[in-house]
């Protein structure tokens, strides 16, 4: 008896405390679907209490992210939806109830995913061309042949698309859904089906380029899917736009709702009028918060394409013959409808390499086969206008022979936990950026690769290109090498890391009064993921002379990473022993090729600030760079370029503007006597291969800009 009445106390005393209740509407769904929770805390006496919200998912993700964040704010109680993951499986949610003073309460829930049976969408579903522009063509499952689009031509599962330079095509689907395709995109069309009730199910593959969807309000059970590279955009029925380039997947909503999906494991709502960007750079994602850290969330200010306006009213029945681009091609059956490969613009651009100016002619495909992307191209050169054609790559030993015209542009490897790439040099930056910061050299390619074991992270940048077929060439690019390795999560969530950078020729000539060179970079850094790329963290860093003679130390806190479009970085510093932040920069290239290279100054303690960022859009990119010290001396760095599209009868224009100055507002004047400045306005005669315009360079000497007329082309840089 005295047992039992223990045993009732104790069960009296546990429902008298706080009730921290969490129910879910079910505890199985389908993968892609959803699950309502309700959610609530009150008190010993039932009274509803206000509590910060946490959850922690091992997949999925919920339809107010904040929840996985920063938390929500809960007056009692609240209710939100999970949102499961594309692959099947067991998720664990552990969810957190803080309250004001500091208690915490905690229950786990387990939700078995499920298989979807797409069983029932057994008849297959057409799609129809609605309008197109310009040089489009489409490949049928199965065939390796591309052909001409018309305006009756039938897309069905299994189906491609290809759009060229400034081509669209828009495609219409059964139950009102339209997708136009942009210029320079290649989609595949991987499920097209529909069931006996009327359901759809869609799925697109962007292989590259981008999409805009307007999907109309679906039957319960359809799916309408997009899918550019690791990421999937779900939808019930909204208008958003797909891109993917260059590895980066983004996505933009105008209205509705999105579910991104990244690699079928977590689950980001996108809202009307908002837009993020997923760039991980074959990060191997194990946590949510890691999604987060790498995914830029932006407000949406572009407004969507009215598609119904972009259609023309008379179509031709059929494009004219195009030349298409395939990796193998075959004839068709019918001699009179010949099919030829693609052979892409002919690109002509000036380059400066090691000193010697040289005209490039280029032609350069590129195609994707699974993890693999390959770019086999063309490349001759002359040193002068109608001078000797050479080529290949250009070389210290020029050749004649035309099997080096064929060049191996680039090569990427994509195995999600491991990517190597070799191509055009990419900016290097290590750790924080303090000492190398947005390294590059123009025209030089290298093997870039990173590698991802568990929290571990590694880095290596290798500069060696192949500059001919025969006699083969293999020959190193630069004479920069940098790795980096990063453990992730080491430290109170905190990222630990170290990097070096080493320089193997550069000698005293290449610096100011032929001093002793700067030759190696070496940095450790703590930093901390703040929200979307953007890091509070601290930076040492060590400068060596290249004889080992003298070595300088310095010590940098603030931010650095990403800030919406912005990489940035902003913080104070210390220096000793004359170490200089950003040595290895954008400008060490030309300042080593110009003999203008600094070495380790004097000055034993220093202290100083660093603030600037780079950014880069669809019309407009730059860099701008402030570095000073507390005595008043600084360093301002600007670098803008614009390119204003065609609009109407108008071409557009190029617009691309440089300053550098060791000692800005120095005398007064934005501009003075060691100011390094130009600005240059093109029109465009070819697109960028050809254009025309004016300059106008600064002349330090005279403090004037100088008026000039260029004719050349609009490089990336």
């Amino acid at each position: 008896m005295r047992r039992l009445l223990i045993f009732l106390l104790l069960i009296i005393s546990i429902l008298a405390i706080a009730a921290f209740e969490v129910v879910p509407s079910s505890y199985s769904v389908v993968k892609g679907e959803k699950i309502l929770f309700k959610i609530s805390l009150t008190d010993e006496s039932e009274k509803p209490q206000q509590f910060t919200l946490k959850a922690k998912i091992t997949l999925g993700g919920f339809d107010k992210p904040d929840i996985l964040t920063k938390g929500l704010k809960v007056d009692g109680k609240t209710e939100l939806n999970f949102l499961a993951p594309k692959k099947a499986g067991e998720v664990k949610i552990t969810f957190s109830a803080e309250t004001a003073d500091k208690k915490i309460y905690t229950q786990e829930i387990s939700i078995n995913v499920t298989e979807k049976d797409e069983s029932e969408f057994s008849d297959k579903l057409k799609a129809t061309i609605d309008s197109f522009k310009g040089s489009v063509a489409y490949k049928k499952e199965g065939k390796q042949v591309w052909e001409s689009i018309k305006s009756d031509t039938i897309l069905q599962e299994g189906d491609e698309i290809l759009t060229l330079d400034k081509a669209y095509v828009i495609v219409k689907f059964p139950d009102g859904s339209m997708t136009k395709i942009t210029e320079n995109t290649q989609v595949l069309f991987e499920k097209m089906r529909k069931a006996k009730d009327g359901r759809i199910l869609v799925s697109i593959i962007i292989k590259k380029g981008g999409t805009y969807n307007v999907v109309q309000k679906m039957v319960a059970g359809s799916s309408f899917e997009v899918r550019a590279g690791s990421v999937t955009a779900g939808v019930r029925g909204t208008k958003f736009g797909v891109d993917y380039y260059e590895d980066k997947a983004q996505l933009k909503v105008w209205e509705g709702e999105v579910l991104a999906f990244y690699d079928d494991s977590f689950v980001i709502p996108v809202f009307e009028g908002g837009q993020l960007a997923f760039e991980l750079f074959g990060q191997v994602i194990e946590d949510i918060n890691q999604l987060f850290e790498n995914t830029e969330f932006q407000e949406l200010l572009e407004t969507l394409p009215e598609l119904e306006e972009i259609s023309i009213p008379e179509l031709p029945k059929e494009i004219p013959e195009q030349k298409l681009p395939e990796p193998t091609i075959e004839k068709p059956s019918q001699p009179t409808q010949p099919m030829q490969a693609y052979i892409p613009q002919l690109g002509v651009e000036t380059a400066s390499k090691d000193g010697q100016k040289y005209i490039v002619y280029t032609i350069s495909p590129e195609f994707t086969i699974g993890p693999v992307t390959l770019g086999i191209g063309l490349t001759a050169y002359a040193t002068e206008v109608g001078g000797t054609l050479y080529y290949g790559i250009p070389s210290t030993e020029p050749s004649t022979n035309i099997i080096n015209m064929i060049t191996i542009n680039s090569v990427a490897l994509n195995l999600g936990n491991f990517y190597l790439r070799y191509g055009n040099m990419p900016q290097i930056s290590i750790g924080m950026g303090f000492s190398v910061r947005d390294y590059y050299k123009p025209y030089s390619k290298s093997f870039d690769t990173k590698a991802f074991l568990g929290t571990f992270g590694l880095m290596a940048h290798l500069p060696f290109e192949l500059t001919k077929l025969w006699p083969f060439e293999f020959v190193q690019s630069d004479s920069v090498f940098a790795g980096e390795l990063e453990m992730k999560s080491i430290l109170g969530g905190m990222d630990l890391g170290v990097g070096v950078l080493y320089d193997t020729s550069v000698a005293t000539n290449n610096v100011l009064n032929e001093a002793t060179p700067i030759n190696l970079s070496a940095s450790v850094y703590l930093r901390y993921p703040l929200s979307g790329g953007l890091y509070l963290g601290v930076e040492t860093a060590s400068q060596f002379l290249s004889d080992y003679s003298k070595f300088g130390l310095g010590l940098f806190g603030g931010l650095s990473g990403r800030l919406s479009i912005f990489d940035v970085i902003a913080g104070v510093y210390g220096t000793w022993n004359g170490f200089r932040p950003s040595h290895f920069g954008r400008i060490y290239t030309f300042q080593k090729l110009k003999n203008q290279l600094n070495t380790l100054s004097n000055e034993e303690i220093l202290f100083g600030y660093l603030a600037g960022f780079n950014f880069d859009t669809q019309y407009a990119m730059g860099r701008f760079y402030l570095l000073g010290d507390f005595l008043g001396d600084m360093d301002l760095l600007g670098e803008l370029r614009i390119s204003i599209p065609q609009v109407g009868a108008m071409a557009g224009l190029f617009i691309y503007g440089y300053y550098y100055d060791s000692t800005p507002f120095a005398e007064g004047q934005f501009a003075d006597s060691d100011t390094i400045a130009f600005l240059r306005i093109t029109y465009p005669i070819m697109e960028k291969n050809l254009v025309a315009g004016i300059v106008y360079n600064w002349d330090a000497i005279a403090k004037q800009w100088i008026q000039s007329v260029y004719i050349g082309s609009e490089t990336s840089w």
